[in-house]
């Protein structure tokens, strides 16, 4: 039985606005995901803009700028349909979208944000999906991941954990739903 919803962000949640941005932004939003901790990401930040105030708030109006939630009540419906459930956040991503996060999704209904910059792990690697196993003191099997990266769905499958593949014309919350109702 299903009993954390794990969400990457970029891709699953949110997808990007067709917006123009700068070159500095450019730069910078190419550097959100990859990064294993903020201070790599200032590191790499500061050789194109020189003083961390300015890319902090920089980095913070680049999200505001391009993320567009796909589903506003999304959790919402969820927390609704299965009280029991956990729901997570978990993305590769820079420290700076936590207040992204918390404005836009509500964090009464989170259970968990997971960002790669603050635990200093990422996905595809297993040890990133170990951190929501042992957190939530559950199987594999019982967590659910929805994440639109291929390497990152055959990481967590080969784990054991159940997946869904999440494209642009998904749609989430009923996919979901199939997914915990065939898993009953």
């Amino acid at each position: 039985m299903i009993k954390v919803i794990a969400f990457d962000l970029v891709g699953v949640l949110v997808s990007e606005r067709d917006v123009v941005l700068t070159k500095e932004e450019e730069q910078l939003e190419r550097m959100f995901g990859p990064n294993i901790n903020d201070s790599d990401y200032l590191i790499n930040a500061r050789k194109i803009i020189s003083k961390d105030s300015i890319i902090m708030r920089m980095t913070e109006d680049i999200i505001d700028k391009i993320y567009d939630i796909r589903d506003k009540n999304l959790f919402y419906n969820l927390k609704n349909k299965y009280k029991d459930k956990k729901i997570v956040i978990a993305t590769n991503h820079v420290s700076f979208v936590r207040n992204y996060i918390g404005e836009s999704f509500g964090v009464e209904y989170l259970d968990d944000v997971i960002i790669s910059a603050e635990i200093h792990k990422i996905k595809p690697n297993k040890d990133f999906y170990e951190i929501i196993l042992k957190k939530f003191e559950i199987k594999p099997e019982e967590l659910l991941l929805l994440d639109d990266n291929q390497k990152n769905i055959d990481s967590a499958k080969d784990m054991g954990i159940i997946t869904i593949k999440v494209d642009k014309n998904t749609n989430i919350l009923k996919s979901i739903i199939n997914k915990i109702e065939s898993k009953k």
